[in-house]
């Protein structure tokens, strides 16, 4: 069980405190080490309680931060300037917050993402999903280098005193022990709808001839399919089997109001940590084998396939002329490898540079999203194209979410294989890239495949 805090802590708390007021800061910081904690039974003790919850687990597995509750929001509904606004509010805040901690990826950290398109629209289901939004949780799990950290965000005034930050922390402490487990029950599927074949094969087509017609290089169109559940889904379920099998993707969960965004991504937008700069161009899809050597097969035929690997180039010289004006020596292999995830095998190739001087992972985010993995070529294009063809809205879908911590270092993931929950129902994502070659039976079995790790964590197959 978590314990109570030390008189280290209670001391420290009373320093970080007493100098916030004396620099007229307004919020404090407060960051503690504790017992290891496994992050979903953290995430699960907070049910119902404390507001919104955020979840985020890098690809790796390497950091794993669980927001409860929201201290401060950071949201604009100004789509077109969606990035500069978080990255001005953000710094702005920073001045006036205090904390003593150098933990890597402690103290005052913000959690979650953007809409897809500059120009939000009215009345559809993401309503509760602002053009871009990061909140700076009341209280933070951070699992790193197998150490556990809760950070602590207060905003305080003149007359808060140590007895009030300790009566608040409690509270946290309180919840929940090690040993708490959510009765996890099984979400039992009632109907699934998507669009029709034909239907889809019509926009496929279209699209193609389009493409034939030189107004288009590529465009990427997806497809919904909407699950509708006996009773209202049961996220830690599905959190917790997406946390178990999807161990080589970012798996996320962001919460408004009820509604929650939830996914599990292979790919990686942007990392910057210091002057480190690393993005990944992940483009061209094939299933995995039934054995290895079906899988050696299948990946030889991937690398050797003109349509993927046409696809697969299209984001690499995107990616690359993104980040040149903001970096120094970029290095991109020649050629692209395998990235074999439980179901799927991709195409990548890493991209890594060095940032410039008064650039920030913001500005980088900006400059890649869309890259043509979710957008298409030429971009500005192809977005106007998936805005009057593409039969609903995307919302967060394929757009960047992640985290950015007080250093500017942070971490952003393209929110595919994604799905948008709603009380008994998850709207599931996928999208494929339309070329030249591009046959609408085989574009529409990669959406299948796509949709299948949700649909399995959310409960609608069976392994």
């Amino acid at each position: 069980m978590l314990q109570t805090k030390s008189k280290s802590i209670q001391l420290d708390v009373y320093e970080i405190l007493e100098e916030a007021k004396k620099l007229n800061r307004n919020y404090i910081s407060i960051v503690e080490r504790i017992e290891p904690i496994h992050p979903i039974d953290f995430y699960s003790a907070f049910h119902e309680t404390f507001g919104n919850r955020y979840f985020w687990k890098q690809a790796d597995g390497g950091i794993v931060f669980v927001g409860i509750g929201v201290e401060k929001t950071f949201e604009t509904k100004n789509a077109k300037n969606r990035f500069r606004h978080i990255h001005s509010e953000w710094e702005s805040f920073l001045k006036n917050v205090h904390f003593d901690s150098s933990i890597p990826w402690t103290g005052p950290l913000l959690l979650g993402g953007f809409s897809f398109f500059d120009e939000k629209e009215l009345n559809s289901k993401w309503d509760k999903f602002p053009s871009g939004q990061m909140v700076l949780p009341k209280v933070m799990l951070t699992v790193h280098d197998d150490q556990h950290y809760l950070t602590f965000n207060f905003k305080i005034n003149k007359e808060t005193s140590v007895d009030d930050i300790e009566e608040r922390m409690n509270e946290i402490y309180h919840q929940f022990s090690a040993d708490y487990k959510e009765n996890l029950e099984d979400n039992e599927l009632n109907e699934l709808n998507t669009l029709e074949y034909e239907e889809w094969a019509h926009l496929i087509n279209e699209a193609v001839q389009t493409i034939k017609s030189g107004k288009l290089g590529k465009v990427v169109l997806a497809r919904e399919l909407e699950a509708i559940f006996e009773n209202k889904i049961t996220i830690e379920s599905v959190l917790q089997h997406l946390y178990d099998t999807e161990q080589d993707c970012y798996v996320f969960i962001m919460e408004n109001d009820g509604d929650l965004f939830v996914g599990a991504t292979p790919e990686r937008l942007v990392r910057v940590e210091g002057e480190e700069i690393l993005s990944t161009c992940l483009a061209g899809t094939i299933s995995r084998g039934k054995d290895e050597s079906e899988d050696e097969a299948l990946a030889t035929r991937l690398l050797n396939d003109k349509k993927n690997r046409e696809e697969h180039q299209f984001v690499v010289d995107m990616v690359k002329d993104a980040i040149r004006p903001y970096s120094n020596h970029l290095s991109i292999p020649d050629n692209p490898t395998i990235y074999r995830l439980k179901h799927l095998q991709h195409l990548y190739t890493p991209v890594t540079a060095t940032l410039k001087k008064g650039i920030s992972i913001f500005d980088l985010v900006q400059s890649l999203h869309p890259t043509p993995a979710l957008g298409g070529d030429p971009t500005d294009k192809a977005l106007s194209y998936i805005k009057v063809k593409e039969p609903f809205d995307r919302g967060w879908y394929a757009a960047p979410v992640g985290f950015v911590d007080s250093q500017f270092n942070g971490e952003f993931a393209v929110a595919i294989r994604s799905a948008l929950i709603q009380g008994n129902e998850a709207t599931l994502f996928a999208g494929c890239g339309v070329v030249l070659e591009s046959d609408p039976l085989e574009e529409f079995d990669e959406t299948d495949l796509k949709f299948m790790p949700m649909l399995k964590a959310l409960g609608g197959k069976n392994e």
